[in-house]
């Protein structure tokens, strides 16, 4: 997995139909690099797009009492959820 290019899913996202979709979840493997493809396809996509390691690093960042603020990765790590 962590061979894989961290902007396939930028090409994967393309053939989905996220017609009625709340958001998407881009990996849901910590071993699968994808931070560079979050921010494309939540621009393109109009909708927010997760992977396991933003949810680990909002988490822990919300649990330490840092600032959630941490641009170009998504909404979750916008700030807006502080």
């Amino acid at each position: 997995m962590g061979r894989q290019d961290p902007r396939a899913p930028i090409e994967i996202t393309r053939k989905l139909n996220t017609s009625g979709v709340d958001a998407i979840v881009a990996s849901a493997c910590v071993q699968m690099p994808s931070l560079p493809s979050l921010q494309p396809i939540e621009d393109r996509l109009r909708i927010p797009v997760l992977s396991s390691s933003v949810a680990t690093t909002y988490f822990m960042l919300k649990r330490l009492g840092l600032s959630t603020n941490v641009p170009g990765f998504g909404s979750l790590l916008s700030g807006k959820f502080n």
